[in-house]
């Protein structure tokens, strides 16, 4: 339990810029439909990486209070983004579904 808490404190990080790119990526997916998807995908690793490189670069202080808890910066990182890639999908799914 106090793994899976850890790990949602640090996904509050990412979670705010994650719904601002979720959104964008179903904003274009309502628009274009299945045709939009390439665009879509490749808008997400885009910001997926970039992402990464910010976070990696100013929270480095951060990481240190994970790593002396027993989580390492890998599993940090594996967790959120199975969390993020999971969002993502389910979101994507139910715009193509309903419109």
């Amino acid at each position: 339990m106090k793994i899976i808490r850890l790990i949602l404190i640090f996904y509050r990080l990412y979670a705010f810029l994650s719904f601002i790119i979720n959104l964008a990526c179903v904003l274009t997916i309502s628009t274009w439909g299945i045709r939009g998807i390439t665009a879509v995908f490749w808008y997400k690793i885009f910001t997926l990486g970039f992402t990464y490189y910010y976070i990696n670069n100013n929270k480095k202080e951060e990481f240190f209070y994970y790593k002396n808890l027993g989580l390492s910066k890998k599993n940090l990182w594996i967790s959120t983004l199975t969390i993020d890639l999971f969002l993502f999908i389910t979101i994507i799914v139910l715009t193509l579904k309903f419109t």
